[in-house]
């Protein structure tokens, strides 16, 4: 048993090259009275030619011997076309069902029969990429991937900050600021969410400092000097900034916990 791959001609050209240019949309709204929108991307343009008019057909073979005679047996699994190897895994091309059909009646295991054909199809698709990475087709298609790819790390990075689904008001997938009045905002809504955090947090540090261990008994106890009481006073305050309820979520267990250290410390 073996495999045979058949290079046989299309009448027609394949019509889905890429497309040879990558532009700018602007999609706007107006809401409340008040109008917004964002910039997308896509392809446009032409497509690129794809000339090559070749396929494979791909087929199973069977010579086996009967009554004395020499008889042969083919299973087709599919034909793909030149430009498919690039971009589809054969397996793509064959509905799952039909292919466990044709493998109980070669009586090949799913392993056996990839191999099978991958010995004879891998050589011809990397016969198929040298040759297509030396066209205009895949240098452009690459040069958009770069753009693409750096469009989205930069859109991550400034989202991360400012906050998801902001960046597209401001900017076009090759960086480009195009609304600055909008991204002026987005940066003063973002300072002003973090001094209210930061006013929130020390005004919650000063309400609370003696709330939370007044129902604790101050230790008499502790041997700490005048000295290293400053310093366990500012780990306190540092410490219950972050572990106030606001910031943790929690029922303030943290805090408490972090009260009877206070106590401990006799600060």
């Amino acid at each position: 048993m073996y495999c045979v791959i058949q290079e046989i001609e299309l009448k027609k050209e394949n019509e889905y090259g890429a497309y040879k240019e990558l532009e700018v949309y602007y999609t706007s709204w107006v809401m409340n009275g008040v109008e917004g929108g964002r910039y997308g991307y896509r392809y446009a343009g032409e497509r690129f030619r794809r000339p090559i008019k070749k396929a494979y057909k791909i087929s199973i073979h069977h010579s086996y011997r009967e009554n004395g005679k020499v008889k042969k047996k083919q299973w087709v699994i599919c034909t793909m076309n030149y430009y498919d190897l690039l971009e589809y895994w054969v397996g793509d091309c064959i509905y799952g069902d039909r292919l466990q059909s044709k493998l109980e009646e070669m009586g090949l295991d799913e392993e056996t029969f990839w191999d099978m054909v991958y010995a004879k199809l891998q050589p011809i698709i990397d016969k198929i990429k040298k040759e297509f990475e030396a066209t205009e087709e895949y240098k452009i298609s690459q040069e958009h991937r770069v753009i693409i790819d750096k469009h989205i790390k930069v859109k991550n990075e400034f989202e991360s900050i400012y906050g998801y689904d902001t960046y597209d008001y401001c900017y076009d997938v090759f960086g480009e600021l195009r609304n600055k009045e909008k991204l002026e905002e987005i940066k003063r809504k973002h300072k002003e969410q973090e001094e209210y955090k930061k006013r929130s947090y020390e005004e919650y540090f000063k309400s609370n400092y003696n709330s939370y261990s007044s129902s604790y008994q101050v230790s008499s106890s502790s041997n700490y000097t005048d000295q290293e009481k400053e310093y366990l006073k500012a780990i306190y305050k540092a410490a219950a900034l972050k572990l106030h309820p606001d910031t943790t979520k929690d029922n303030g267990e943290r805090m408490k916990f972090l009260n009877r250290l206070k106590e401990e410390w006799g600060i």
